[in-house]
C-alpha cells in the first residue's frame, strides 16, 4: 500500500505567480462548511452603524451572518437580506413670483426630508445630499466642504444684497453701471462656487463597500434612460407623473449635463406637470396676466396682458428658443437610452458644449427684456404699509404667527408616529417632555417662537382634544385683546363719518399685511429675476437665497424603483 505524504508540496515552478498563489492558498486552507446563525428580529442591525467616523468594517463588524470556518477573516454584509429601499428627496417646486407661499406639503406617506436640507433647496446636489443625510452617511470631511461652500455662498449673497440696498434710490443707469462693476468683481468667486457645487454633486454620489457600486438602482442612469422624447405626449395621469419624475430625476442625477442644462430640465419638468404653463393670476396681482418661465430657471413671473407688441414678440421668441434647448436635452437623453455608458456620456457632453453659447446668448436676450419690463407702469410695485401704530401692528403679526404655529402643532400631533413598543414614561413615572407645556410656551408672553418636537406630542384622542381647546382658547383671548385695542384706536383717530366695522378694518389690515409680507419674502427672488445689471451667476446665487427665504415645506422622500 502506497503511503501518502500529508505534507503539502509547493506547486511547480513553471506556473505563473498568481496561479501559484491561488493553488498554494487552496491547498493550505482547511475547508469548512459555511454556517448561518439564525437571526432574531432586529438582531442583524450593525451595532456601530450610526458612527460615520468609523470605517465600514468597524461599523458592521458584529453582523450575525458570516463564514464560520477557521480561515475566515471577513463577514458577509447583509447577504441574503432584501436591499433597503432607495429614497429620493427632491427639492420643493418654487412658486411663481408674488404667488401664495404654501405652509406645508400634502400629507405624504414617505419619510420626512432631513431638516438640514432647507438650507440647500436651490442646489443641484440637493437630492444627493438628502440621501446621504437620510442614511447617516455624510463623512466629516465632506460635511466640512459643504459647510465651507455654504459660508462662501452666503458671503457673496450678503455682499450682493448690501449693494442692491445701497443703490435702491439711484437712477437706473447708475444702478446698472455699479451692479455691473460688482458683477465683474464677483465673477471669479461665483465661477469657483459653481465648480465646487458640481464637484460636491459628484462626490455626494453613493458608493458601496470598497468603492464598488452600491445596492439598489443606479439613479444616474435609471432616471435619464426613462426620459421620453419631447414629441411624445403622456396619455394618462400616471404616464404624466412618470415623465415628470424622470425629467426631474435626470436633472439631478444624470451625468454629463452642465449646470445650466440641469436647471433647464427642472423647468421642463415643472412646465410638463403644470400642463405647459397655463396662464393664471397670482394673489394680489391685477389684472390677470400671462405666466411665463424666466431666468434664472426655474423662476416664473406673471406678465400683464397689455404688453407693447414689440416686447410681446421678443418674449415669445425668447420662450421659443428656450423651449428648443429643453427639447434637445430631452431628445438626446431619449435617443441615447440604448447606448453604452461611455457613448451616452459622450453624446450628452457634446450637447452641453454645443448649447453653452446659445444659453449665454439667451441670457442676453432676457436682460434686454428685463430693461423693458422695468419701465412698465403696469408691473406692481411695493405695497403701501398698513396704517396702524407699530405696537398694534406687531401684536397682530405675533397673533398671526401664533395661529400658524398652532396649526403646525396640531398637524404634527396628527401625523406623529405611534410610540415604539416598550416606550413610555421615564424612570420614576414622569415624562421626559411635557407636550402641553411645550405647545403653550409661545402663548405666555406673545413673543416666544419655541418649536414643539413632534415626538413629544404622541397623545391620545382625548388629550389631543383637550390640548386643541386650550390652544384655541388662548388664541381667541389674544384676538379679543387686539380687537379691543383696535376699537380704541379707531375711536381716537377716526371721525363719526367712518362707518367701517372692526372686522372690515382687520380685513383691510390683513390684506395690506399679506401684500407687504409677500413683497418682503420675495425680495431676493424679484431682484434676481427682474433687476437689470446682474450677471447670470449673481442671479443664480440671489435666486437660491430667495427660494430659501420663502421657507417652503420640504417634500417627503420618494421610493426609487
Amino acid at each position: 500500500m502506497t503511503k501518502v505524504d500529508s505534507r503539502v508540496s509547493p506547486p511547480p515552478a513553471h506556473h505563473g505567480p498568481l496561479f501559484i498563489l491561488l493553488i498554494w492558498a487552496l491547498s493550505v486552507i482547511p475547508f469548512g462548511r459555511a454556517q448561518v446563525i439564525p437571526l432574531r428580529d432586529g438582531e442583524n442591525e450593525p451595532q456601530n452603524g450610526g458612527n460615520v467616523e468609523l470605517p465600514w468594517q468597524a461599523r458592521d463588524q458584529y453582523d450575525r451572518l458570516r463564514f464560520m470556518n477557521e480561515a475566515s477573516s471577513h463577514y458577509i454584509l447583509k447577504h441574503g437580506l432584501p436591499p433597503k429601499a432607495v429614497l429620493v428627496f427632491f427639492p420643493p417646486v418654487p412658486p411663481a413670483l408674488d404667488s401664495e407661499i404654501p405652509m406645508w406639503a400634502p400629507l405624504d406617506s414617505g419619510p420626512p426630508a432631513p431638516p438640514e436640507l432647507a438650507a440647500f433647496v436651490g442646489e443641484a446636489f440637493y437630492p444627493l445630499l438628502g440621501r446621504r443625510l437620510a442614511t447617516d452617511d455624510l463623512p466629516k470631511a465632506l460635511r466640512a466642504r459643504i459647510v465651507s461652500y455654504r459660508d462662501r455662498k452666503t458671503g457673496i449673497q450678503n455682499e450682493l444684497r448690501s449693494r442692491i440696498l445701497a443703490l435702491k434710490d439711484a437712477d437706473p443707469e447708475s444702478r446698472e453701471s455699479q451692479l455691473a462693476a460688482l458683477a465683474a468683481q464677483q465673477a471669479q468667486p461665483i465661477a469657483e462656487l459653481e465648480a465646487e457645487a458640481m464637484d460636491l454633486r459628484r462626490d455626494l454620489r453613493p458608493t458601496g463597500v470598497l468603492g464598488l457600486p452600491p445596492e439598489g438602482p443606479d439613479l444616474s442612469e435609471s432616471f435619464g434612460r426613462q426620459v421620453a422624447s419631447s414629441r411624445d405626449r403622456p396619455s394618462s395621469a400616471a404616464e404624466l407623473k412618470k415623465q415628470v419624475d424622470a425629467i426631474r430625476g435626470a436633472a439631478f442625477f444624470q451625468e454629463g449635463l452642465s449646470l445650466d442644462q440641469r436647471y433647464l430640465l427642472v423647468e421642463a419638468a415643472m412646465e410638463l406637470e403644470a400642463g405647459g404653463g397655463a396662464a393664471h393670476a397670482a394673489p394680489g396681482a391685477a389684472p390677470a396676466g400671462r405666466m411665463i418661465s424666466f431666468a434664472p430657471e426655474p423662476a416664473r413671473i406673471l406678465l400683464p396682458d397689455d404688453l407693447p407688441p414689440g416686447l410681446g414678440k421678443r418674449i415669445d421668441d425668447y420662450l421659443s428658443a428656450k423651449g428648443a434647448l429643453k427639447a434637445e436635452i430631452r431628445d438626446t437623453l431619449h435617443d441615447s437610452r440604448d447606448s453604452s455608458g461611455d457613448e451616452r456620456l459622450r453624446l450628452i457632453g457634446r450637447l452641453a458644449a454645443a448649447q453653452a453659447p446659445r444659453i449665454a446668448a439667451l441670457e442676453a436676450v432676457a436682460e434686454d427684456i428685463r430693461r423693458d419690463l422695468a419701465v412698465l407702469p403696469s408691473l406692481r410695485g411695493p405695497p403701501a404699509p398698513p396704517s396702524l401704530p407699530a405696537s398694534l401692528t406687531s401684536r397682530i403679526a405675533a397673533y398671526r404667527r401664533h395661529k400658524v404655529e398652532l396649526l403646525k402643532t396640531l398637524r404634527a400631533m396628527l401625523v406623529a408616529p405611534s410610540p415604539a413598543p416598550g416606550q413610555g414614561p421615564s424612570a420614576g413615572g414622569t415624562k421626559t417632555d411635557d407636550g402641553t407645556a411645550l405647545a403653550q410656551a409661545w402663548l405666555h408672553d406673545g413673543t416666544s417662537t419655541a418649536d414643539v418636537a413632534p415626538s413629544s406630542l404622541r397623545v391620545s384622542v382625548a388629550e389631543f382634544d383637550r390640548l386643541q381647546n386650550d390652544l384655541i382658547s388662548a388664541l381667541n383671548k389674544e384676538e379679543s385683546g387686539i380687537r379691543e385695542s383696535l376699537a380704541e384706536y379707531v375711536r381716537a383717530t377716526n371721525g363719526p363719518a367712518d362707518r367701517k366695522s372692526i372686522n372690515d378694518l382687520l380685513m383691510d389690515f390683513e390684506n395690506a399685511r399679506q401684500l407687504q409680507d409677500l413683497w418682503d419674502r420675495y425680495r431676493d427672488y424679484q431682484n434676481a429675476v427682474l433687476m437689470p445689471g446682474l450677471s447670470a451667476g449673481q442671479r443664480r446665487v440671489l435666486f437660491d437665497a430667495g427660494i430659501e427665504q420663502l421657507g417652503l415645506p420640504l417634500p417627503d422622500g420618494e421610493r426609487a424603483d
